[in-house]
């Protein structure tokens, strides 16, 4: 009770800087949190670059927690890093205090006019910048399918707190929002169109595959709140034993060390998506960019979801693909019942796709980019 007064305070604390901001109209900040994948991240980079197509006069900065910040400059953004709080083992108080005076800093620097923020809730410093900077125009990009533990009366009062809220639509949209709701729901949202993958040829070669025989692709997640590499490891040796070649993605922000692995490639790249052709099949953790990847893109997969992410129902996003064709989704896969999943995607495989909605970056950048 004590804790939530004060919080409720500090929020609320005026800030002398901010009565001297001016905004600049054509800066954009993106902050994308950092999450058990590259979901926050890569959703911000695809917005991000739809956006700058559109108005190639803008300036993109990001401020973000994802450990994944390399992968910003290498797209050519100017990009701020702050530590997640769980790396830092800091308290809550202690590291939303660093957040705050890091984003004011960022703030002063760049002088957005528009905040587009990417994460499950906006933290406490973030809500803080929102009382005391109100010449920035907030954005929150709010992700779907949250779990039932996660509050809906919470969600909707930060909803409130936005200029825009936009959320990035999964396969199936399972609730229509109403005609009043402030929340603007557009196509799933990729970084790569289908337009600029890789021929089946040059991803084979580029991979170093033959160009003939059946390939698979496997990517269980960073494995940074579970551990993967057993499993991943399990069912290299699984399809393998069928004959089939096998490409192991590692996570680019993983935190393990890596480990040796009997996969006939490993490859540490991004987007890994952008070899999609070379696959006759993946075999995928449920995150919101593997899901939406996959059927957008045309690559049949076997879906593992990760049960054990804070907020995202990856079970339920993985039994939505289910409807798309050579789709199948195991909670906890054993041998057999593996077999009888891959056999199904395989001969399901050549059926004409039953997907055919656009890229929701485009639809979600032209928001963003009215004013």
């Amino acid at each position: 009770m004590i804790f939530n007064i004060v919080k409720s305070i500090w929020i609320r604390l005026p800030s002398w800087r901010a009565l001297f901001y001016r905004p600049r109209q054509d800066t954009y900040l993106f902050m994308p949190i950092n999450g058990a994948g590259l979901g926050h991240l890569t959703r911000s980079l695809a917005i991000a670059k739809k956006l700058k197509k559109q108005k190639p006069d803008a300036k993109i900065v990001f401020l973000t927690t994802s450990i994944g910040v390399t992968l910003v400059h290498r797209a050519g953004y100017i990009c701020h890093h702050i530590t997640p709080a769980a790396l830092l083992d800091a308290s809550p108080v202690s590291w939303n205090r660093l957040f705050y005076a890091t984003m004011q800093n960022v703030l002063a620097i760049h002088r957005p006019g528009t905040l587009i923020f990417d994460g499950t809730v906006p933290y406490l410093g973030l809500q803080r910048a929102m009382h005391a900077y109100r010449s920035i125009r907030y954005v929150w990009v709010k992700r779907g399918l949250y779990k039932a533990a996660v509050s809906s009366q919470q969600l909707d009062v930060f909803i409130g707190r936005f200029d825009l809220v936009i959320s990035p639509g999964e396969l199936c949209d399972e609730d229509e929002p109403d005609a009043a709701s402030a929340v603007h729901r557009v196509s799933p949202v990729t970084l790569l169109d289908q337009a600029e993958l890789l021929t089946r040829a040059a991803a084979r070669k580029s991979l170093h595959l033959s160009p003939e025989g059946v390939c698979a692709y496997i990517q269980l997640g960073a494995g940074n709140i579970n551990g993967v590499a057993d499993l991943q490891e399990q069912l290299v040796g699984w399809m393998q034993s069928r004959g089939i070649q096998v490409v192991l993605g590692s996570s680019p922000i993983s935190l393990s060390p890596a480990q040796e692995s009997s996969a006939d490639q490993v490859i540490v790249d991004y987007p890994n998506s952008q070899y999609f052709a070379a696959f006759d099949f993946a075999v995928l953790a449920a995150g919101y960019n593997s899901v939406c990847e996959a059927v957008a893109l045309g690559l049949p997969a076997i879906f593992i979801p990760n049960t054990q992410t804070g907020a995202d129902d990856q079970v339920r996003r993985s039994q939505q693909t289910l409807t798309f064709g050579p789709y199948a989704c195991l909670e906890q896969p054993e041998m057999q019942q593996f077999y009888e999943a891959l056999d199904r995607v395989l001969q399901a495989r050549t059926q004409a796709p039953t997907y055919h909605k656009g890229n929701g970056s485009l639809e979600a950048a032209n928001l963003i980019a009215l004013r």
